[in-house]
């Protein structure tokens, strides 16, 4: 190991420590020439599970367009969505909202929306609707398998996840008390649960590893037909203080960047791609669980190892290549 990928890691353990406790983290990076040669690869805890949470929106997104290129599915067909299908989540997001007030609402929405909402805001009711639609989550795990992934484990809708995470019924008859009651158990939404966590990480269900998520994104960037799905990536406006505060120091290296948080409880994870100026391409997936540590500190150790990640390659020379 070069003295520079040495400071590298040695920067991951610190940042693992500052997660307080338990906190534990994972980083898997790649970073590919123009011409799709693999030019490095970099990890921390890389094969280890981390629960998902919304970062599985991005193979959920894969799985539209791969429908929309096949013929199978238009952007243009509308989906109806009420309050009683409606599922828990921030309550400025488009579509969960509903999920919280105290009468009965519709909205009917495009396709097109839909992967909208679920990427650029995070919107649970839009994922749950887009995983019905498309046949459930057997549908979702064939797409996968297709492509070769075995490490992406998907067990639970996300209506089902916050359920088991938080504690309340999957479904239950929709009443101001079950509404109040919901929205009383995600007051502290950011509170470590460590026996959740350590469920999902062991049975390995809604999980995956770092690594099986680079290489996701690796197959999502050499793909024309995920083109959309990385555009409402670069759209993504749910939290700009993690990978996205990390390249701030590298902007004058960057061409373009889209990325998906995920964030339940202790676990707060962002995957991102990052188009360089000099025709170079990096899949990077920064992962965290376990933690007792304050948001705004987990935010910033995702940026100080994505940081960390550009600056190796910086140092290594490997951004100063010209464009073929």
């Amino acid at each position: 190991m070069s003295s520079i990928a040495g400071e590298t890691q040695e920067h991951f353990r610190t940042c693992q420590k500052r997660l307080g406790g338990r906190g534990k983290l994972g980083i898997s990076a790649l970073l590919w020439s123009p011409g799709g040669e693999r030019l490095d690869q970099m990890g921390f805890n890389e094969d280890d599970r981390f629960p998902m949470a919304s970062i599985v929106k991005v193979p959920l997104c894969m799985l539209i367009a791969s429908e929309v290129a096949d013929g199978a599915l238009s952007l243009a067909e509308e989906i109806a969505i009420d309050s009683a299908s409606a599922s828990p989540g921030m309550v400025g997001n488009p579509l969960d909202q509903l999920y919280f007030l105290p009468f009965d609402r519709a909205r009917t929405l495009t396709i097109r929306q839909l992967m909208e909402f679920m990427i650029r805001h995070s919107d649970n009711t839009a994922a749950d609707a887009m995983l019905h639609r498309l046949g459930g989550i057997c549908t979702l795990r064939n797409f996968l398998r297709g492509l070769q992934i075995e490490e992406i484990s998907v067990q639970r809708t996300m209506h089902e996840l916050l359920a088991y995470y938080y504690g309340f019924p999957p479904r239950q008859a929709r009443s101001f008390v079950s509404i109040l009651s919901t929205a009383s158990r995600l007051l502290h939404a950011f509170r470590c649960k460590a026996d959740r966590e350590e469920h999902l990480v062991r049975t390995r269900e809604d999980t995956c590893t770092p690594r099986a998520m680079a290489h996701l994104l690796n197959i999502l960037t050499m793909n024309p037909k995920y083109a959309l799905v990385y555009s409402e990536m670069q759209r993504c406006a749910t939290n700009d203080r993690r990978i996205t505060e990390g390249l701030k120091e590298y902007l004058d290296l960057v061409e373009s960047f889209g990325h998906k948080t995920g964030t339940v409880g202790a676990i707060a994870n962002d995957v991102g791609i990052i188009q360089f100026k000099n025709g170079c391409t990096a899949a990077l997936a920064v992962m965290t669980c376990y933690s007792t540590a304050r948001m705004p500190v987990r935010d910033q150790q995702i940026a100080l190892a994505t940081r960390a990640v550009v600056h190796q390659w910086k140092t290594a020379q490997l951004l100063e290549q010209e464009a073929n």
